[in-house]
């Protein structure tokens, strides 16, 4: 009988733990953070002519001296985009996850991953490969 009592206090006191740890989490993930965001430009274009975006808030903010701040929740994630001074040109970057600093590059080369996608693609819908 004390056995019966013991297991379901412990399991009680368990059960109320990893809910407390599950909130503390949750807690963290919308703590609001100064980012400090840097911009490694490496393309031909001015660095004016990036803003980052915070999704999925949707705020936005543009560099000064290759650097922009935001106040974000720690589960926030951040692009390069265009900034709407220039709207004839588009260019959007893959979202980071945030933290304290953060550092996005603008890479307006064609990489070597995404020339073997399109020989991939390429190679497959060849129509004399069928």
């Amino acid at each position: 009988m004390a056995y019966k009592f013991i297991f379901t206090l412990v399991a009680i006191l368990l059960l109320i733990y990893m809910v407390v740890q599950l909130l503390e989490v949750k807690k963290e993930k919308n703590e609001i953070i100064k980012v400090k965001i840097t911009l490694d430009n490496k393309c031909e274009f001015f660095d004016k002519v990036f803003m980052v975006k915070a999704i999925p808030s949707g705020k936005t903010a543009r560099f000064i001296d290759k650097k922009a701040e935001m106040f974000l929740k720690k589960s926030s994630k951040v692009q390069l985009v265009v900034s709407d001074e220039f709207p004839g040109f588009h260019f959007t970057s893959i979202p980071v996850g945030v933290s304290y600093n953060t550092k996005l590059v603008a890479d307006c080369s064609n990489s070597e991953r995404l020339d073997n996608i399109f020989e991939s693609l390429k190679n497959q819908f060849n129509k004399d490969a069928n």
